[in-house]
C-alpha cells in the first residue's frame, strides 16, 4: 500500500485488498449496528414528540399530512438496515448499502422538513440533526473514505438545492442570500470530516497489516513450534527404539558368540582326542552365517536411505525361480514346503529395481519360513490391468490385529520374546516396507488370519519391453567363482581378516599379495614386479589412512599399464556416494557378506574387465 499525507491508496494487490474490506466489516460491524439501532430509536421518539407539538411547528397545519409521512417514512427506511442487518453485512459492499440506505433516509427527511419548518424552528431543531447526521458518517458508521466522499456529497449538494429553493416565491437574490447566508458551516464541516477520516482509514490499513503480519508470525512460530515438538517427539522415539534395537542385537550377538566359543572349545577338546569335528565346524559356520545376516539386515535398511533405484525390464518367472532355489534349502531343513503356484503361462516381465524387488521378496520369503512350522510357502502372481501382483502365501502363525500396524516398525516382532536369533533382528518386514516406498509405481498390501498363515503382496507395473538375459539368469543355474590365474594386491588392516581374505581368494586360484598398509606394497612397486588385475582395500586403515589412498597409490605407479579395476570392502553403514568422485572402474563390496558371496562378485567382477580389456584390445 502507498500513501501521501492527504490520500489512501488500496493495496497493490487485489486479494489483500479484499482481506481488508472483510476486516473492515468485520471489526466495525457491532459500532455500526449500535450507532444506526440507537438513533434509529432517537428517531422514532423525536417523532413522537413532533406529533404532539404540531400547533408549534405548524400552526397553519399546511405540513400535517407531510410531517407524519416524512417521519414514519424516514423511520421505515432507518428501521430496515437494523432489522437486515444479518451476518451478511460483514461483507463491506453490503455493509455499505444498508448504511447508505440509512443515511439517505435520515438526511432527505430531515433537508424536507427544515425547508417547510416555519422561522427559526428548523435551524434550532432540524439543523443539529443534519451536523449529528455528519458525525455518524465521519466516525460512528466508520466508512472508508471512498465512500464517505460520495455520501457526503449528495448529502451537501442536496443541502444546498433546498436552500435554494427554501423562499419559496422569494426571488432569485433573495435565494442566493439564503444560501450564502447557511450553505458555509455544513460543508465546511464536511471537508474537515473528510479530512479527519483519511488518518482513520489509514490508521485501519496499517493495523490491518500489523495484525496480518502478527497472525503471519504467530503461525510461523506455532507451525515451528509444533515440528520441534514432532521433531522432539520423533526423537524420542527414535531413541526409544534404538535402546530397544542395541538391547535386543547385544543379546541376539551375544548367543551365537557364546554359541561359536563353546563349539570352538569342544572342537579343540576332540582334536586333542582324535575325534571328528565336522559337526562342531557345522554349527559354528551356521552360526557365523547367523552373526552376517544380522548385520546384512542392519546394513541393508541403511543403505536404503541414500539407494537410487534403477528401473529397468524384469523376468518376473526368472526372479521368482532365483528367490525359490536360494531358500529352499533353508525351508526343507524346517520341513516346509516351497513352491511357486502351478499357472498354466509364465509371469509377464515387470518394470522394477531387480535387486530392489528381489530383496523384498526374499525378504518375504525368509520371513514366512521363519514363521511357518508345518504347511508351506507358496509364490504366485495374479495379472490385474496394466498391474503385476505377486503374492507370498504362507500357513504359518498369522498376524492378529492388535499388531498389523506395528510389524512394518524397525526391530519388532510377534511371539519372539526370547529373541530367538533364526528370526533375525525384526528388519524384513521394514526393509521391504521402505524399498516398495522408494520404488516408483509399486505397492504391498497384507491379508492375514491369525493361526492359519499371512499373504503379502507386491504391486508392481507390467513392461512392454521383454527383459535381456544375463548374469542374473545364469546364477540360477549356478556360477562357480575362478580367480585362476589373478594376480590381487589385497590391503586390510585387521591380520585375522586379512589373512581369512587372501586365503579365500586363493582357494578360487588367485595369486594374492597382502598387506596391512601402503608400506607392505613399497618393495613390490620398487622391484616394478607384475601389474596387478585387482586392488582389494579397506576403505578405513589405521592411523587415518584410507583404502582409497592406498588404490590411488597403486594406479598411479602402474599408471602407464591402463586402469587397475577396484574392489573396496568395508564394515561400515557407507554407501556407494562416500566414493562417487573415485574413478571408475570400483565396486564396493561388504565385509557382511557371506564368503561364498563375496568370492563370487569378486570373480564375476574379474571376468566383466577382463572381456572389456580383450574387446578393446580387439577393436581395429
Amino acid at each position: 500500500m502507498r500513501s501521501s499525507g492527504l490520500s489512501v491508496r488500496r493495496f497493490s494487490s487485489a486479494a489483500q485488498e479484499r482481506a481488508f474490506r472483510s476486516d473492515y466489516a468485520r471489526r466495525f460491524s457491532g459500532q455500526r449496528r449500535l450507532a444506526i439501532a440507537i438513533f434509529t430509536g432517537l428517531w422514532m421518539l423525536f417523532s413522537l414528540r413532533d406529533f404532539c407539538r404540531f400547533d408549534v411547528i405548524d400552526p397553519a397545519h399546511l405540513h400535517h399530512n407531510e410531517l407524519i409521512v416524512l417521519r414514519v417514512g424516514a423511520a421505515i427506511g432507518m428501521a430496515i438496515p437494523v432489522l437486515v442487518w444479518t451476518p451478511r453485512a460483514l461483507d463491506e459492499r453490503w455493509a455499505v448499502g444498508l448504511l447508505s440506505l440509512w443515511t439517505l433516509s435520515c438526511w432527505f427527511a430531515c433537508v424536507r422538513m427544515l425547508q417547510f419548518y416555519p422561522g427559526d424552528i428548523g435551524w434550532r431543531e432540524v439543523y443539529p440533526v443534519l451536523l449529528f447526521s455528519l458525525f455518524l458518517i465521519f466516525m460512528a458508521l466508520r466508512l472508508r473514505v471512498i465512500t464517505a466522499i460520495w455520501l457526503i456529497g449528495i448529502c451537501v449538494v442536496s443541502y444546498l438545492v433546498m436552500l435554494y429553493f427554501k423562499p419559496v416565491g422569494g426571488s432569485v437574490q433573495l435565494r442566493v442570500e439564503s444560501v450564502t447566508a447557511h450553505a458555509t458551516m455544513l460543508p465546511l464541516m464536511s471537508v474537515v470530516g473528510v479530512l479527519l477520516s483519511i488518518p482513520l482509514e489509514r490508521a485501519a490499513r496499517r493495523e490491518f497489516m500489523y495484525r496480518r503480519t502478527l497472525r503471519a508470525a504467530k503461525a510461523r512460530v506455532e507451525a515451528a513450534s509444533r515440528a520441534v515438538n514432532e521433531q522432539n517427539r520423533r526423537m524420542q522415539e527414535f531413541v526409544r527404539e534404538k535402546e530397544r534395537f542395541f538391547s535386543s542385537a547385544y543379546h541376539d550377538i551375544q548367543q551365537p558368540l557364546a554359541a561359536i566359543n563353546l563349539f570352538i572349545r569342544s572342537a579343540r577338546t576332540k582334536i586333542q582326542d582324535g575325534r571328528a569335528v565336522d559337526r562342531d565346524l557345522d554349527v559354528i559356520e551356521e552360526t557365523a552365517s547367523d552373526i552376517l545376516d544380522m548385520f546384512k539386515d542392519i546394513q541393508d535398511y541403511s543403505e536404503l536411505g541414500s539407494y537410487v533405484p534403477r528401473v529397468v525390464s524384469v523376468d518376473t518367472q526368472g526372479l521368482l525361480a532365483e528367490v525359490v532355489g536360494q531358500y529352499r534349502e533353508m525351508a526343507r531343513l524346517r520341513g516346509i514346503d516351497l513352491r511357486i503356484a502351478r499357472r498354466r503361462g509364465t509371469a509377464p516381465p515387470i518394470e522394477t529395481d531387480r535387486s530392489l524387488f528381489k530383496r523384498s521378496i526374499s525378504n518375504l520369503v525368509s520371513n514366512a519360513i521363519k514363521n511357518t512350522s508345518t504347511g508351506g510357502v507358496v509364490l504366485g502372481w495374479v495379472r490385474l490391468n496394466g498391474r503385476l501382483r505377486i503374492d507370498v502365501w504362507d500357513t504359518g502363525i498369522g498376524i492378529a490385529p492388535a499388531y498389523r500396524d506395528a510389524i512394518f516398525s524397525e526391530y519388532y516382532q510377534i511371539n519372539n520374546p526370547g529373541r530367538d536369533r533364526s528370526k533375525g533382528l525384526g528388519l524384513g518386514l521394514s526393509i521391504v516396507h521402505r524399498a516398495i516406498q522408494i520404488l516408483p509405481e509399486h505397492s504391498m498390501s497384507f491379508a492375514s488370519t491369525e493361526g492359519r498363515g499371512s499373504r503379502f503382496s507386491l504391486y508392481a507395473a507390467l513392461s512392454a519391453v521383454t527383459p535381456a538375459v544375463g548374469a542374473h539368469a545364469r546364477d540360477a543355474n549356478g556360477y562357480t567363482p575362478d580367480l585362476t590365474g589373478t594376480f590381487i594386491l589385497l590391503c586390510d588392516d585387521e591380520p585375522v581378516v586379512l589373512e581369512g581374505l587372501r586365503r579365500l581368494f586363493s582357494s578360487a586360484g588367485a595369486l594374492v599379495l597382502a598387506a596391512e598398509s601402503m608400506m607392505g606394497f613399497e618393495a613390490m612397486i620398487a622391484d616394478d614386479s607384475r601389474i596387478p588385475d585387482l586392488i582389494v582395500a579397506d576403505i578405513r586403515l589405521r592411523d587415518g589412512a584410507t583404502g582409497r589412498q592406498v588404490a590411488e597409490r597403486l594406479r598411479r605407479h602402474f599408471a602407464w599399464s591402463g586402469v587397475i579395476p577396484v574392489a573396496f570392502i568395508t564394515g561400515e553403514l557407507l554407501s556407494d556416494h562416500v566414493l562417487r568422485d573415485f574413478p571408475q572402474p570400483f565396486v564396493l563390496l561388504r565385509k557382511s557378506s557371506a564368503p561364498a558371496d563375496l568370492l563370487t562378485e569378486i570373480s564375476r567382477y574379474v571376468s566383466v574387465h577382463r572381456k572389456m580389456n580383450l574387446d578393446h584390445a580387439n577393436d581395429p
